[in-house]
């Protein structure tokens, strides 16, 4: 298993809009689930930096196959908890994962999942404050 952090560089696309729906709307980068050096899938706290901007993102990050909504390939999708700009559809991401929180489940309803993305900001948020990251 490759260890952290880890950080990739991809273009941004667009996604199923559920994270849009659910209230954390996420960046989408395509990756290659069968490269051998990935991280297991599952939940980061990250850093997310846009292309052409000097600023990085806290960020909430999931690796994998989406197992409560599975249509669609694998991807890397990240929730920038304090952007605030412009769409990051066709620009380049670098996503540097700094923490594993947990394995990717499957929850009974959507609600199961939004309350399940909400605790998964909170500890983003903590783990980030007790090793002083910043962003």
């Amino acid at each position: 298993m490759i260890s952290l952090p880890f950080t990739l560089l991809g273009t941004v696309v667009r996604g199923k809009q559920l994270g849009t729906q659910l209230g954390f709307p996420t960046a989408n980068i395509r990756y290659d689930a069968q490269l051998a050096q990935w991280p297991r899938e599952g939940v980061y706290v990250g850093l997310a930096q846009p292309e052409d901007e000097p600023q990085e993102y806290l960020c909430i990050l999931n690796q994998g196959k989406h197992p409560t909504t599975p249509e669609g390939i694998p991807t890397v999708e990240a929730h920038l908890l304090a952007y605030s700009g412009q769409a990051l559809y066709d620009r380049k991401l670098r996503l540097t994962y700094l923490h594993f929180l947990r394995p990717e489940q499957t929850f009974d309803t959507l609600d199961d999942l939004k309350a399940q993305l909400a605790d998964d900001r909170q500890a983003a948020l903590l783990w980030a404050s007790q090793h002083n990251v910043r962003s």
